[in-house]
């Protein structure tokens, strides 16, 4: 990875949640381009261990910027647990996009904790903070 793009993740110490935050030109430099890029990596089971994929989107803002909220529920290949993946796709500077993202098991519980947990992490989100 170069190092003007980043990744970074967090998995809460019992490891119910998992949260990340990537910055890079992996698909493209907007929001569109980069989640289509990401879900179909996602769709390619083999590679991703995601199955059965239902994908939401949303048209939303964050950062003062246009962005892609999206809602996508599925199981790992081999398992039959339903999750759910929050995340959110905002364009940054130099053709960069960055994505956050929260992801847990679908129960009742973890879903009223993730949506806290992704709305906090939205707000804390800072684009483009440094140009380095």
């Amino acid at each position: 990875m170069p190092a003007s793009e980043l990744q970074s993740t967090w998995r809460s110490p019992d490891g119910a949640y998992d949260l990340s935050v990537k910055r890079d030109r992996s698909y493209g430099s907007t929001p569109q381009a980069a989640s289509a890029g990401q879900l179909a990596w996602y769709r390619d089971t083999a590679e991703s261990s995601m199955a059965d994929i239902e994908v939401t989107t949303h048209k939303t803002r964050q950062n003062g910027r246009d962005a892609l909220w999206l809602e996508i529920d599925y199981h790992w290949a081999q398992q039959g647990e339903p999750r759910k993946r929050l995340e959110v796709f905002v364009a940054g500077r130099a053709g960069y996009v960055y994505q956050l993202l929260v992801d847990t098991e679908a129960t009742a519980q973890r879903l009223a904790e993730q949506n806290r947990l992704f709305a906090t992490a939205r707000a804390s989100l800072r684009i483009d903070a440094s140009t380095g």
